[in-house]
């Protein structure tokens, strides 16, 4: 007798058991991704260029910087503009009162490298472009992407007519989404 008592235990574990397997239970969710305009750009080389000036040579014809590498990352097709920001360089020196040198036709830009897969605009596109307070169209139809990237140089000529210090402007870039 005790032999059957044990078999009925195991049956009715195994009945209990697939019992459970057969019922369920689900529920759904919808997934909605609310995917809003993003850009940033970025630069790569660094955040303060220096150009040295040291023989009258250099303040004639010009000097000219190294490349300076800048990122876009972009959702949506772009377009790049550039404008300093201010009229004038801010002057560090001994000479007073302060000269005003400004920036418009000393200090250029050109397009050295663009893989935007857009367009370098007219006026950048045949060489150097003078920069000025006033924003400029640098690169035109660039394509949405994550490592959008391109390359300037700048070049200034000052000419003789000002005296030795540390002449600064700071160059403003604007990546606006199309």
């Amino acid at each position: 007798m005790l032999k059957h008592a044990i078999t009925i235990v195991m049956l009715s574990c195994t009945v209990c058991a697939s019992a459970q397997s057969s019922s369920s239970s689900s529920a759904t969710q919808n997934v909605k991704l609310q995917l809003e305009p993003a850009i940033e750009i970025s630069n790569i080389t660094s955040t303060d260029v220096n150009i040295g000036f040291n023989t009258v040579n250099h303040y004639v014809n010009g000097v000219q910087s190294s490349n300076q590498e800048f990122k876009v990352q972009s959702n949506q097709n772009f377009v790049i503009t550039v404008k300093t920001d201010a009229n004038s360089f801010s002057y560090s020196g001994s000479t007073f009162p302060a000269p005003v040198m400004p920036v418009n036709n000393i200090l250029y830009l050109a397009v050295s490298n663009n893989n935007t897969g857009g367009n370098t605009s007219s006026l950048f596109n045949s060489g150097y472009g003078s920069l000025s307070s006033n924003p400029k169209q640098l690169l035109l139809n660039c394509k949405n992407g994550g490592n959008r990237r391109f390359a300037v140089n700048y070049k200034a000529m000052p000419s003789t007519s000002y005296p030795a210090g540390v002449y600064s402007v700071g160059v403003i870039y604007t990546a606006t989404q199309q």
